[in-house]
């Protein structure tokens, strides 16, 4: 229970605790700007004795002297200014860079089941925007949180101490300041917050035209994106009016009192400098303090909006960092027997899957791969083909049944070595910018060119590499578009085969391959490596040579078999291979 407890309260997001790495910084930044403060008080006191002693009496000795002293205490202000501002500079950029750090980790522990409730664009904005508002927060809170206090109390006590009754206006004035701070900054949270939102969905529509910008303009859709991106950026625009509103009120509200409690103090002062009760240079000075007063009052006013704005950004990362990977290693996982008969076996039983709770996609399934086999997987679009699939490695867990890998639960085993046992190709051939080499290298880091060439020859991708002048050190740009969908699609074949995987999983991933190229492929992957291959085809001409093919129909196992098997007892397995050989035919005849 104890253990239980302390692991809730680590996984809250706390972003004051990353100041830990700055300590000297945190105590010595607020020091020099609480010495800044001072400075600042003390600089109207001196004017006050040379108007009121040096001018008065002529005594230039005593005015230079003065003088002097308001210089040094000047500079050695400046100073200060300056070590508190780097200060706070340092440890806030430091702290944004940690707290970037963690968020990547964290984000990197995700399975597909945590992924799936956030956005891209809203985990890029919590990682970018939302760390820039904490970052913000925390260099305000260092640079006025000695320097508002001192300035806001000496300048009062150096206020009272020049006239006890022109004091009594800051009493007056305080209260009014304070209330259309608060009130106002009430009102900015909620618009703040939807602003958040807004800020998501803009970023959302923009990076889906950015990557889709072929699509876009392939279905003349430009216009109506625009319109699309227009509406949502209108919206956020309308959102920040609403803050710029609340900030156009208090502000001049804010200098408003200000000025009236100023035209007091001059007002009132006057009568006192008549009656002898003030002297000019203290009148001159009390106006100094009362300025530095309210001027600390609109610094605290801005400070509170940016910790408005930073309390908002702590929630959206706190939410982020307390979603937990909901798959994770056992406490004693099992090691891999590389030498068991079973090696490279996959065996559901009774295994049944949805996603968020919903309608069951995979239903009562139960299919034993032997070591070696190929199966195949073939329904319509949505019957949960891939879901199959991403049972193996643990991508996803099972809601019923279990899976075993080399005959034990894949729940025994640690996510990193099952993984390691899995070369999956997924739908969609993704590549990093970098070269054909790091690309390769990602299952196996130091892969030798052979081990390279090996996979680049069963993948069908050699013949094309080769022809490059630098051949594995030729250049991917961002999203392999420099290679045509058939070669991605093959890179990322041979990417899962470096380092020999005991199962590898083409889901869906030669569409783009012709008949031929793709029937080399499923041969060589069958002689050469000789390993367990799950193919997730919607082609029935690349699953005949599979030793079982499961047919899903709507999240149902429809039926398991032969190639030969399935035509002749499953109707749909009958008519998907009816209607592509007779297009098959039609094509050739034309």
């Amino acid at each position: 229970m104890k253990k239980q407890k302390q692991a809730k309260v680590k996984s809250a997001f706390n972003p004051f605790s990353y100041l830990r790495n700055y300590k000297f910084l945190v105590f010595f930044g607020p020091f020099c700007k609480a010495l800044e403060a001072l400075s600042e008080v003390f600089a109207p006191f001196f004017m006050a004795k040379i108007i009121d002693e040096g001018i008065k009496n002529n005594d230039k000795p005593f005015i230079i002297k003065m003088a002097i002293i308001i210089l040094a205490i000047n500079i050695l202000g400046m100073v200060f200014a300056i070590l508190g501002q780097k200060c706070a500079s340092v440890t806030s950029e430091g702290l944004g860079k940690d707290i970037r750090n963690d968020i990547f980790k964290h984000v990197n522990t995700f399975s597909y089941a945590e992924l799936d409730k956030f956005s891209t664009t809203t985990i890029l904005n919590r990682s970018v925007n939302d760390v820039y508002h904490i970052q913000e927060g925390t260099s305000q809170i260092l640079r006025n949180v000695m320097r508002i206090p001192f300035l806001l109390i000496g300048s009062l006590v150096m206020a009272i101490f020049v006239d006890l009754k022109l004091s009594l206006i800051f009493l007056v004035v305080s209260p009014i300041l304070l209330t259309i701070v608060f009130v106002i900054m009430k009102k900015m949270q909620p618009i703040l917050t939807s602003g958040k939102v807004k800020l998501d969905k803009t970023s959302q529509i923009t990076m889906e035209n950015l990557s889709g910008i072929r699509v876009v303009r392939a279905f003349n859709k430009q216009n109506f994106e625009v319109d699309r991106f227009t509406n949502a950026n209108t919206a956020l625009l309308q959102n920040d009016l609403k803050l710029g509103y609340l900030g156009a009120i208090m502000h001049p509200l804010i200098y408003l009192v200000i000025n009236f409690a100023i035209v007091a103090v001059i007002y009132f002062g006057g009568f006192l400098i008549n009656t002898g009760s003030v002297s000019q240079g203290n009148l001159l000075a009390f106006i100094n303090y009362f300025s530095q007063i309210s001027g600390a009052l609109i610094a605290f006013a801005r400070i509170i909006t940016v910790l408005t704005r930073m309390k908002i950004a702590k929630n959206r990362i706190n939410e982020l960092m307390e979603t937990k990977n909901s798959i994770n290693s056992p406490e004693n996982p099992i090691k891999i027997n590389r030498d068991s008969k079973d090696f490279g076996k996959v065996e559901f039983q009774n295994v049944s899957f949805s996603y968020s709770n919903l309608k069951d996609i995979v239903k009562d399934l139960s299919i034993v791969a032997e070591p070696g086999q190929t199966i195949g997987i073939i329904g319509g679009t949505g019957s949960g083909k891939s879901s199959i699939t991403n049972l193996i490695p643990r991508l996803y867990d099972v809601n019923k049944g279990t899976v075993l890998v080399n005959g034990h639960n894949v729940k025994k085993y640690k996510v990193e070595d099952l993984r390691s046992l899995v070369g999956i190709v997924p739908q969609n051939p993704t590549l990093f910018s970098g070269t054909i080499r790091e690309n390769l290298c990602w299952r196996k880091k130091d892969a030798t060119d052979e081990e390279l060439i090996k996979a680049l020859k069963i993948a069908q991708a050699y013949d094309f590499v080769k022809e490059y002048p630098d051949f594995l050190d030729h250049p991917v740009q961002r999203g392999g578009t420099n290679f045509s969908g058939g070669q991605k699609q093959r890179l990322t074949i041979a990417r899962a085969l470096v380092n020999e995987p005991a199962i590898i999983i083409l889901d869906d991933s030669t569409s783009a391959l012709d008949f031929a190229t793709d029937a080399k492929l499923r041969k060589a992957i069958h002689t050469v490596l000789k390993t367990t291959t799950f193919i997730v085809s919607q082609r029935t001409n690349s699953l005949k040579d599979a030793d079982k093919i499961i047919v899903v129909d709507s999240g149902n196992i429809a039926d398991i078999g032969t190639h030969e098997e399935l035509l002749e007892r499953c109707d749909i397995y009958r008519e998907i291979h009816e209607s592509q050989n007779k297009k098959e035919v039609k094509n050739g005849t034309n």
